[in-house]
């Protein structure tokens, strides 16, 4: 019984670190998608001097000067490392959360499955 006890400690551990490893990841995500969104939404100025309006709001054909002085390849990166990071924080929440879901509901089985089998034993 104590090996039992011990391997459903450690399964709870590793459940729990799964969950905060995926909680971790989602703020980070999260972090790098606001970067994004801040990115997209607010205006610019190039140099200081000339001010660009947000790239989610400007007009269909921007002036020149202002288009190239937003890092593309910056958002890009962005994107590439939110989305993934997304993906995987909420795949490892979710297993984790899943996981001790389920060893709960297995204490819960072993608990009265144990007292049934005293009332019926008396």
């Amino acid at each position: 019984m104590a090996k039992s006890a011990e391997l459903g400690s450690t399964f709870w551990q590793r459940a729990a670190r799964r969950k905060k490893w995926g909680l971790l990841a989602l703020v980070v995500a999260a972090g790098l998608w606001g970067w994004f969104a801040y990115l997209l939404i607010f205006p610019y100025s190039v140099d200081g001097t000339q001010h660009c309006a947000a790239l989610l709001f400007r007009d269909v054909v921007p002036s020149a000067q202002c288009l190239q002085t937003r890092m593309w390849w910056q958002m890009l990166g962005l994107l590439g490392a939110a989305l993934p990071l997304s993906v995987v924080g909420a795949g490892l929440y979710v297993a984790g959360a899943v996981s001790q879901s389920l060893c709960y509901h297995l204490q819960e089985v072993q608990y009265f499955e144990s007292r049934e089998t005293g009332v019926d034993s008396s």
